[in-house]
């Protein structure tokens, strides 16, 4: 009987450490605030929410510039690890304006998940430089097809300052999240060149792995096991002796 249960020990033990289970892992929310610009309200309006405008229309009919962010949760959905998922979009309409133009802006993005269960939340601040480039002609940047087709295209450049990343230990594995930035066209961007009278779009994308804090090596319980094992069988015989 000692026998049989210490082999059963042993064979349990490992199916444990082989047939651990993939955490469910949701993003149930992101919110994106403009908190800081310069220069400030009421040459930018909008500080405080997730969209700000600026400048007065240089043509009949246009609208003021802006910058909007608009997360892509709620509702919540399901996450992958090592793949990456999209935290939300960034978009800058762009029209032609006369000044005052935009020239810095800060975006505090937060992202709240679970993790089998347990809530986790994860704020990042983007600094945001602004060009707005002239309304004609000579345009500086002419190597994009089709940028400036209805005026000089104005340039974006983005950067993650803090909370780029940040990890959380639930039962016994370390979650990692990592914001990895702003993609556009497929590819992560430092800057972003956009066509006026346009809305331009850029996706900000994250990755979850994970790293167990300790796993007992296969061979590690299989010796246990069988040590255990030989350990039963000489008791048997010391009894039997």
């Amino acid at each position: 009987m000692n026998k049989k249960l210490l082999i059963a020990s042993a064979a349990v033990a490992l199916f444990a450490a082989g047939s651990a289970q993939a955490a469910v892992i949701q993003l149930t929310g992101v919110s994106g605030i403009w908190t800081a610009t310069n220069p400030v309200s009421p040459a930018v309006s909008g500080g405080g929410t997730n969209e700000i405008r600026w400048g007065t229309p240089a043509i009949f009919g246009g609208q003021q510039s802006g910058y909007r962010f608009d997360g892509s949760a709620p509702p919540a959905v399901n996450v992958n690890e090592n793949v990456d998922f999209n935290l939300g979009t960034f978009t800058h309409y762009n029209w032609p304006i006369f000044e005052p133009s935009l020239n810095t802006a800060q975006l505090t993005v937060e992202t709240n998940l679970t993790i089998d269960g347990m809530a986790e939340t994860i704020y990042s601040v983007f600094e945001f430089e602004h060009w707005e480039t002239p309304n004609a002609g000579p345009c500086p940047n002419n190597s994009i097809p089709g940028l400036n087709a209805n005026g000089c295209g104005d340039r974006v450049t983005f950067a993650l300052n803090v909370g780029a990343s940040d990890s959380f230990l639930i039962d016994g594995v370390n979650y990692f999240v990592d914001i990895s930035g702003f993609f556009y066209s497929g590819a992560l961007a430092s800057e972003f060149w956009t066509k006026e009278q346009n809305d331009n779009d850029a996706t900000l994308k994250g990755v979850i792995t994970s790293r167990p804090v300790s796993v007992p090596e296969p061979s590690t319980l299989a010796l246990l096991g069988l040590g255990l094992l030989g350990f039963g069988v000489r008791k048997r015989m010391a009894k039997a002796a």
